[in-house]
């Protein structure tokens, strides 16, 4: 909504210092501060007159006054500007007095480089210690400060003085923002929303760059808030297609067992240790082979050098098994450790004939029987496609959980450190 004709500007001498001031917002300002002499005068009174004299402290807003912003079909001039801090801390922040003859007022707030405009609330939040809920909306307790008016420059619609303190508390639900804030005589609520420096330069066409910000704002909306979701059904959707590639696997595995061959070793007869299987033949496509070798060890274990061999090439696949058992007791009760059996997968194993040839060693008997199955799905590589689609929505989380970190750590509800303790 444009700014509609207002009642005609007037301009005022100044009781201080003799300049020019000018009054944007007849009938509405109750007083107007001179940003050259410190001087605090009655817009209401026919003669202007000073209320109070301040030392001038030289401030220059970075919206001049009168400077019109244009926000969606909203128009607002800038009159007034305040200049707060944290009473004990060297902190500031920056308010801005926004007018519109239609619409009414609004509040322009800035702090290290974050923004939010702010309205006076049309009802009393309910609150309790930690929270406040306004319209439906849940709000959690950000900070309390005990805020000071540093300096006032323009005019407003009741008298701010220099040295003014009030007890502000801020909740926040972000991007929206909620603050009461109390003096002496006067609880105010205000409901403001964060906007982006980009947008406020843009609104009311200022040259150069907006204040940059520094860390997390109170109310800054995280860039990962609107992403959760979306982050979330495409993990799913990521495991469930895993999952389905790996039982369509499954289905159409041969899972053929080609040859089952027992034996028992003896230490002292090694040169009856070697045992080869009949030959066997793998078919179909290429793929992998599992073999599986089980034992009666106990309390010991048992070596096995496997070797599958091409009877037409010769070539060897050659790969080693251990196993060891080992079980007692003791003061807590029963324990064991070990397996007395193991399992290898042999990958991309060509087809053609083979045999099995299998050479125990180990400082007991033991009887043994070696299994070889022709194409196995393998549950591990599910589990590594799994674990490998749910690393960038761990990283969203973290990076998540790390910028409401930075967010909380400027609140009174920041986690104490361990320095602290």
């Amino acid at each position: 909504m444009a700014l509609t004709p207002p009642p005609a500007a007037g301009t005022l001498t100044c009781r201080g210092c003799g300049g020019t001031l000018e009054i944007r917002a007849p009938g509405r300002s109750v007083s107007v501060a001179c940003g050259s002499c410190g001087a605090l005068l009655d817009a209401t009174d026919p003669d202007y007159r000073l209320i109070a004299q301040y030392t001038a402290r030289k401030v220059t807003p970075r919206i001049p006054l009168g400077t019109r912003g244009r926000f969606g079909a909203e128009t607002y001039e800038a009159i007034g500007y305040l200049v707060r801090k944290t009473v004990g801390e060297s902190d500031t922040w920056f308010e801005y007095l926004l007018h519109n003859p239609t619409l009414g007022q609004r509040w322009l707030v800035e702090y290290h480089g974050h923004w939010v405009m702010t309205r006076t609330a049309s009802g009393v939040p309910e609150t309790s210690r930690r929270d406040a809920t306004y319209q439906g909306v849940r709000y959690r307790h950000f900070e309390k400060a005990n805020a000071e008016v540093v300096a006032v420059v323009g005019e407003f619609p009741w008298t701010p003085r220099v040295g003014e303190r009030a007890m502000v508390d801020d909740f926040v639900a972000p991007p929206r923002m909620l603050s009461r804030e109390a003096t002496g005589h006067e609880t105010t609520w205000s409901t403001g929303e964060y906007i982006d420096g980009a947008t406020v330069w843009k609104a009311f066409g200022l040259a150069g760059a907006p204040p940059a910000r520094i860390g997390v704002g109170a109310a800054q909306p995280s860039p990962y808030a609107a992403q959760g979701r979306a982050m979330f059904l495409l993990a799913v959707s990521f495991v469930a297609a895993a999952v389905l590639v790996h039982l369509l696997f499954a289905i159409f595995s041969q899972q053929r067992l080609v040859t089952d061959i027992t034996g028992e070793y003896r230490p002292n007869v090694p040169e009856a240790a070697t045992v080869v299987s009949e030959p066997f033949d793998l078919r179909g496509r290429t793929s992998n082979v599992m073999v599986e070798i089980s034992t009666n060890v106990a309390n010991s274990w048992a070596y096995f050098h496997l070797s599958l061999v091409n009877e037409s090439t010769g070539v060897a696949k050659s790969f080693g098994r251990e196993v060891g058992f080992y079980s007692g007791r003791d003061s807590d009760g029963a324990w064991s450790e070990g397996a007395n059996w193991d399992r290898a997968y042999l990958p991309s194993v060509l087809s053609g004939g083979y045999v099995l040839v299998v050479e125990p060693e180990g400082p007991h008997p033991v009887a043994w029987r070696a299994r070889l199955t022709r194409d196995v799905p393998r549950p591990l590589w599910v589990w590594l496609a799994i674990g490998a689609m749910l690393v960038p929505p761990v990283l969203f989380l973290w990076r998540r959980a790390a910028f409401e970190a930075r967010r909380w750590s400027q609140s009174d509800h920041a986690p104490a450190s361990r320095d602290d303790d």
